[in-house]
């Protein structure tokens, strides 16, 4: 499953609730003190699940202003979670967000997010246009950054 830097695991979470919610929820508030982005998402999730619109788009809220820059993993978590239906705004809103989301944490590197990035822009998937130029630049990323998938693209195409 997901775990952060300061050892909250989602796993354990979703276990504990499974068997004590009360147990789960403390585990996610000794987190969230600490501050967890992934723990608030998870209780901002229990809330939803418990008909707490407002709270779990409070804590939602609470989640993406606390994310660190750097923090990739926790802007992956958040994009997934707007995914599913949490947070503010419309379905369509929160989805755009979350592929804006997943296109930072692209621009910053992170090299499964961008194969994602090349799909999208191939087929035209997850609120990406379809645009062929659009993915060879981040074809060519991935190559910069050592993927030889993306390098043996680029050489059998000659847009190396």
């Amino acid at each position: 499953m997901f775990s952060d830097a300061l050892g909250f695991d989602v796993g354990v979470a979703r276990l504990l609730r499974q068997d004590d919610d009360g147990e789960a929820v403390a585990y996610l508030e000794k987190f969230i003190a600490r501050g967890s982005v992934m723990a608030m998402i998870e209780l901002a999730e229990y809330l939803d699940d418990e008909g707490s619109r407002s709270a779990s788009v409070a804590l939602m809220e609470r989640a993406e202003a606390s994310i660190a820059a750097g923090d990739l993993e926790s802007q992956l978590y958040l994009a997934g979670a707007l995914r599913r239906g949490l947070g503010a705004g419309t379905a369509k809103e929160r989805y755009f967000r979350a592929f804006d989301l997943k296109q930072r944490v692209a621009e910053a590197g992170h090299l499964a997010t961008i194969r994602e990035m090349i799909a999208n822009y191939l087929h035209g998937l997850n609120g990406a246009p379809k645009d062929g130029e659009r993915a060879i630049v981040w074809i060519r990323r991935a190559a910069a950054l050592g993927d030889e998938e993306a390098k043996r693209i680029l050489s059998e195409g000659g847009l190396s």
